[in-house]
């Protein structure tokens, strides 16, 4: 989409009623939801060991759970507006974005975090230390 054609939405975005703009909202956010399922499912069809019928078991679980389980039959603004989005290595290892971030570093970077300034970099095999437990 072009800078022009961006200006157009906006305009016609801004003659919408108050009612009809959420009414819009919902629907681009109902199909972000089924472009993210896309994804999914492509995804899945590329790994060798997941078979067609597997495909479809876990899209049919999905929907049980928006369905059933969350109790959204279509998915609107409301319903994920505290829903944060993660990615992917994010949801594998259970990670901040911050750490995420740091995690998939992969030469020297300068990090700014509330004004103080660091520089990180990954460390070798060789290193002589572990993780480091910042935990008490």
């Amino acid at each position: 989409m072009d800078e022009n054609e961006k200006r157009r939405v906006f305009q016609w975005i801004k003659t919408l009623s108050m009612k009809t703009f959420w009414q819009w909202m919902n629907d681009v956010h109902t199909r972000a939801y089924a472009k993210g399922m896309n994804h999914m499912k492509e995804a899945m069809e590329c790994h060798p060991r997941i078979s067609k019928p597997m495909v479809d078991q876990v899209l049919l679980k999905a929907e049980e759970i928006r369905e059933e389980w969350d109790g959204l039959k279509t998915v609107t603004i409301n319903d994920t507006e505290d829903a944060q989005f993660k990615t992917a290595t994010e949801l594998i290892h259970g990670l901040t974005a911050t750490e995420a971030y740091i995690y998939d570093l992969q030469g020297e970077e300068l990090i700014i975090i509330a004004g103080r300034r660091f520089m990180v970099r990954p460390a070798g095999e060789e290193a002589q230390y572990g993780d480091v437990n910042t935990q008490p």
